[in-house]
């Protein structure tokens, strides 16, 4: 008898702008361990990392917590575990520290009820997932998608969260590959600044090291 089947997470392309037109979706890129989260009725969940490596025990209240929030049905989540700060934003730091409160945002479904769903657009895997996070779980949460990613670009800048990830609703999930469906933008905090002078360097850059800059 077959095993279960296994999956890597499909990766996104660095970009250096927002994707215009119809057909796309938008969400917060979460800074936290890309996660595959398998859960059933009759075996114990599993977590694993986007290289396989096993992370069931390292973040066991996310896999105490998948049974509870999938309604004790099978499936494969895609998602991201992140540590959350005192003003819940997901800090990196913390989740290496073993600090910090720990939370799954799941924003695709693979397989569910035995079926793999690869090969459905984003949009009704999406749509299969909001039916199953049913039970607005505390640790095991829903990743929100948005329509305007501007602005949702403009609120992740504010709030000093890593970025945005763009993703086309007809696209299917492609295990292991690196795809222009789904498009990565880093948040970049702007600000004026005065050149006030330069420091000499060494080496290589022995006539320009560094700037020396001022704010007004």
């Amino acid at each position: 008898m077959a095993g279960p089947r296994t999956y890597l997470p499909m990766l996104a392309t660095a970009a250096e702008s927002l994707p215009t037109g119809d057909g796309w979706v938008f969400e917060v890129k979460w800074d936290g361990f890309r996660t595959i989260a398998r859960s059933s009725r009759d075996g114990r969940p599993t977590l694993s990392s986007r290289r396989g490596q096993h992370l069931t025990e390292r973040f066991a209240e996310v896999a105490t917590a998948l049974p509870r929030a999938t309604a004790n049905r099978d499936c494969v989540l895609d998602g991201e575990v992140c540590a959350l700060d005192a003003r819940a934003r997901p800090s990196f730091s913390l989740l290496q520290q073993g600090r910090g409160r720990v939370v799954y945002l799941v924003f695709d479904v693979l397989e569910l009820d035995g079926e793999p769903l690869l090969a459905l657009p984003l949009a009704e895997r999406r749509a299969r997932l909001q039916e199953l996070l049913t039970a607005h779980d505390d640790v095991v949460r829903l990743s929100e998608t948005f329509d305007d990613g501007e602005a949702l670009l403009d609120v992740v800048v504010a709030q000093e969260l890593e970025g945005v990830v763009a993703k086309r609703t007809h696209s299917r999930y492609r295990p292991g590959t690196r795809s222009r469906h789904r498009l990565k933008v880093k948040a970049r905090r702007r600000e004026d600044l005065v050149v006030a002078g330069w420091v000499r360097g060494d080496g290589a850059r022995e006539r320009l090291g560094s700037l020396v800059l001022a704010r007004r």
